[in-house]
C-alpha cells in the first residue's frame, strides 16, 4: 500500500503540473510567445519576462520550446532568447519555493475554490484561474500521499540500508536524479519527490541539496532532447547544458567538500533548504547571460548548417535578379503568393477532417512536411529581401519590401500555428469530445472563412489591387477580433480544444493586421482604426 501511495503521490504531482500549465494558459489567453517577446527588445527585459513568464508557467521544457520559435531568423537575438530561457528556468523555483512548506492540510481549500470557478464559471479566465487552483490542490495531496508513504518506508530496515548505501555513493544519487528527471520531464516533480522524502528521517540535507543539482542536470537534457528536431533547439538545449553541467559538477564537489555548518546556513528547514538551493543555482546560472555572445558562438561552430545542395533549395530564387532590385522583389512577392497558397491548403485539409469527423492517418506527415517547406522558404526569402539595396527601390517598393520582410518574420508563428498546432487541437476534439462536435463545429468552420477571407484580402493587397485594401484588412481585424470574443462568451460549454483553435485564429488575425499596418503606415486614418 505504501508503494501504491508512493506512485499515487508521483502522479498527482505530474498531474497536477499538467493541470497548472494549462490553467495558466487560459488565463493568458494563449498568448504567451507574444507576451514574452514583447519583452525582448532588451537583453535585460528579455531575462526579466522569462522570470516572470516561468513564474506563472512553472515548466522550463515548455518555456524552452517557446524559445526556440524565437530563435527563427532575426525575430530576437540569440543573446536575448537565452536570458528568457534562463530567466524562464529561475522563475519555476517560485512553485518549488511554495512546495517545500508543508501545506497539505489547505489542498481541500485550494480544490473547493478551483472547482467553484472551473466548473460553474463559463468565461475564460476566471475558469483559467480555477483550473490553477485546482493542479494546485492535487499537488498538494500528491505532497501529502508522498509524505505518508516515506514515513512509513522509512521505518522499513531494508529502506535505511538502501539510504544508507547512497549516502556513501553521492555521484550515484545525483546521476539517479538527473534520470528520474529526465524519464519525468519535470525537474519541479523530480524536487517536489525528493522533499517528501524528508519526511522519511533518512534523507540528508547534502542529499538533498546533490538530488536538486541533478535534477537541472537532468532538466538541461529534458530541454536538449525537446528542442532536438529543429536546429535553433538544439543550439539552444546545448547552450544550457554547457551552462548548468559545469555549474552543477563544480557546486556538487564543492557541498562533498565544504563543511555541514555552510550548508546549513541556508534558510528554513531541510525543505526549504533545498528549494534555496534550487533557486540559488539557477539565480547562478543566470550569470551566463553576460556570455551569451561567445556561448552563441561556440554552439554555431558546433552545430553547424547543414549543406544544402543547389538543387534542393526551397524557391527558384536566382541570385542574378538582384542586379534589378524591382525585379527580385517582385520575385519575392511571387513566392510569398505561393507561400499563401500553401497556409491555405495546409488550414482546409486540417478543417476538412473536423467537418468528416476524422482524421486522416497521413495529415500529420503531409502538415509537418508543409510546415517544413514553407519555414525554408521564409528563410531564403528573407535572406534574398536583406540583399536588395534599399537605395535602388522607389519609395512605394521600398514599403513593399519593408511589408514583406514583416510577414516572413511573424510566418514562423503562423505556420505553427495553423501547422501543427492546429492539427493537434482537432484531433483532440474529435477524440476527447465527440459530444461537442455537433455544437462547436459550425462556429470553428465560420471562423476558419472568416480567416480565409482575411488571409485573401492581405493576398490582395500586396498584389496591389487597390490601395484602401490596408484600411478594409484593420477594419475586418477588428471585426474578426469581435466575433471570436463574442462566440466565446455565448458559446456555453465549450470544449478546451476548441478554445485554443479559436485562439490561434485569434492570433493569426492579430498577426495579419500587422502586415497591413506596415504597408499603411502613411495613412492618416489607421491610428483611429485601432482605438
Amino acid at each position: 500500500m505504501d508503494m501504491i501511495n508512493l506512485g499515487a503521490g508521483v502522479l498527482l504531482i505530474l498531474f497536477g503540473l499538467r493541470f497548472l500549465r494549462k490553467g495558466f494558459a487560459r488565463v493568458m489567453g494563449g498568448d504567451m510567445i507574444d507576451w514574452l517577446q514583447d519583452f525582448t527588445r532588451t537583453r535585460s527585459r528579455a531575462w526579466a519576462g522569462g522570470v516572470a513568464g516561468g513564474v506563472v508557467m512553472p515548466s522550463s521544457t515548455a518555456a524552452a520550446l517557446l524559445s526556440v520559435q524565437m530563435t527563427r531568423r532575426g525575430n530576437v537575438t540569440w543573446e536575448n532568447v537565452l536570458a528568457v530561457l534562463l530567466g524562464a528556468q529561475l522563475g519555476t523555483t517560485a512553485l518549488i519555493q511554495v512546495l517545500s512548506f508543508d501545506l497539505r492540510a489547505y489542498a481541500g481549500l485550494f480544490i473547493a475554490a478551483g472547482a467553484a470557478l472551473f466548473l460553474y464559471v463559463e468565461e475564460q479566465r476566471p475558469r483559467g484561474i480555477g483550473q490553477a487552483l485546482l493542479a494546485f490542490g492535487f499537488m498538494l495531496l500528491g505532497m501529502g500521499l508522498l509524505g505518508d508513504a516515506a514515513r512509513a518506508l522509512g521505518s522499513d530496515p531494508a529502506v535505511s540500508n538502501l539510504f544508507a548505501a547512497l549516502g556513501q555513493l553521492p555521484l550515484l544519487f545525483l546521476i539517479a536524479a538527473a534520470l528520474l528527471t529526465l524519464l519525468m520531464q519535470s525537474a519541479t516533480a523530480s524536487i517536489a519527490l525528493a522533499l517528501a522524502l524528508v519526511a522519511s528521517g533518512q534523507v540528508s540535507l547534502t542529499m538533498l541539496l546533490l538530488w536538486v543539482l541533478g535534477a537541472n542536470i537532468g532538466l538541461s537534457l529534458t530541454v536538449l532532447l525537446a528542442g532536438w528536431s529543429d536546429l535553433q533547439g538544439r543550439r539552444l538545449g546545448l547552450a544550457n547544458l554547457f551552462i548548468k553541467l559545469p555549474l552543477a559538477m563544480a557546486l556538487a564537489a564543492l557541498i562533498l567538500s565544504a563543511p555541514l555548518p555552510w550548508l546549513e546556513s541556508l534558510p528554513g528547514a531541510l525543505p526549504q533548504q533545498a528549494a534555496w538551493g534550487h533557486t540559488l543555482f539557477n539565480l547562478a546560472a543566470c550569470a551566463a547571460i553576460l556570455f551569451a555572445a561567445t556561448l552563441g558562438r561556440l554552439v554555431r561552430v558546433l552545430v553547424a548548417e547543414p549543406a544544402e545542395p543547389g538543387s534542393t533549395r526551397a524557391t527558384s530564387m536566382d541570385p542574378l535578379l538582384l542586379q534589378n532590385p524591382a525585379l527580385a522583389l517582385n520575385a519575392v512577392l511571387r513566392e510569398t503568393l505561393q507561400v499563401f497558397d500553401q497556409l491555405h491548403l495546409m488550414r482546409e485539409k486540417i478543417m476538412l477532417a473536423l467537418s468528416q469527423g476524422e482524421v486522416p492517418g497521413g495529415l500529420k506527415g503531409e502538415t509537418e512536411h508543409r510546415r517544413r517547406h514553407i519555414l525554408a522558404v521564409c528563410d531564403e526569402l528573407v535572406e534574398f529581401l536583406d540583399a536588395i539595396p534599399d537605395d535602388s527601390l522607389d519609395e512605394d517598393d521600398e514599403l513593399m519590401k519593408e511589408t514583406l520582410d514583416d510577414f516572413m518574420r511573424e510566418l514562423p508563428i503562423i505556420v505553427r500555428a495553423l501547422g501543427p498546432e492546429l492539427y493537434g487541437e482537432v484531433t483532440r476534439l474529435l477524440r476527447n469530445h465527440p459530444e461537442a462536435l455537433e455544437s462547436a463545429r459550425p462556429l470553428l468552420i465560420e471562423a476558419a472563412a472568416r480567416l480565409s477571407q482575411q488571409m485573401n484580402t492581405v493576398t490582395r493587397m500586396l498584389m496591389r489591387e487597390r490601395p484602401e485594401l490596408g484600411r478594409k484588412i484593420l477594419e475586418r481585424k477588428q471585426e474578426n477580433s469581435s466575433w471570436l470574443i463574442q462566440a466565446k462568451r455565448t458559446q456555453a460549454g465549450l470544449p478546451y480544444p476548441a478554445w485554443e483553435i479559436l485562439d490561434d485564429f485569434q492570433q493569426i488575425n492579430r498577426r495579419l493586421s500587422g502586415v497591413a499596418y506596415v504597408y499603411c503606415r502613411h495613412e492618416p486614418q489607421i491610428e483611429s482604426l485601432d482605438t
